[in-house]
C-alpha cells in the first residue's frame, strides 16, 4: 500500500474522513464486520491484518483530537501500520475509495530480497551495479549525445 503516491490523494482525504467524522463505535462495527470478509488471495491488505480490539483506543483518540489533514492523523502518537491497514480497508472497501498500490520503489529488490522483504543493500554492490550500467551505456552503438543523455539519466536516478 502507498499512500505517499499522487493517486492517493483521495484515499488519504477519505481516511481522514473516516477517522474524524464517523462516531468511534459505528467505526469500529465497520472494523470488526470487515473481519468476517473474505478477501481474494491477492489482495494487499487483508483481514488478518485488521484488529478491532486494539484499534479502539486510538480510533477514539483520533475522534477526540480531530486532526485537520491526513498529515496531522498520521503525526498523532498510536497511528501506525495497523490503524492505516484499517482505516485504508475501510476508505477501499466501505467508500470505494482505494490506496494505490504501486510500488514506490518497485527496483529495490535488483540485490536481493526477491522473496519481497527488502533488505539493506551494500553500497559496495550498489556502487559496482552503476558502474556496469554505465559501461554498458558507452559500448552501446547510440551517438555521443544519446549516450551523454543515458548516462545524466543514470546519475539523476541515484542521486
Amino acid at each position: 500500500m502507498n499512500l505517499v503516491a499522487s493517486e492517493s490523494s483521495p484515499a488519504r482525504a477519505t481516511i481522514t474522513q473516516i477517522a474524524t467524522e464517523i462516531k468511534p463505535e459505528n467505526l469500529l462495527a465497520d472494523i470488526k464486520k470487515l473481519t468476517t470478509l473474505t478477501l481474494p488471495p491477492h489482495h494487499p491488505v487483508t483481514t488478518a491484518d485488521i484488529h478491532p480490539d486494539s484499534l479502539n483506543k486510538i480510533i477514539l483518540s483520533i475522534y477526540e483530537r480531530q486532526p485537520e489533514s491526513f498529515e496531522r492523523l498520521l503525526g498523532m502518537q498510536g497511528v501506525g501500520a495497523k490503524t492505516l491497514r484499517a482505516l485504508s480497508l475501510i476508505s477501499e472497501l466501505v467508500y470505494g475509495v482505494p490506496p494505490s498500490y504501486r510500488d514506490p520503489a518497485r527496483y529495490s529488490f535488483a540485490h536481493g530480497g526477491k522473496d519481497g522483504y527488502p533488505f539493506p543493500v551494500d553500497r559496495e554492490t550498489y556502487d559496482k551495479s552503476i558502474e556496469i550500467l554505465s559501461k554498458v551505456i558507452n559500448k552501446t552503438k547510440l551517438s555521443p549525445v544519446e549516450k551523454n543523455e543515458a548516462v545524466v539519466r543514470l546519475h539523476r536516478f541515484i542521486m
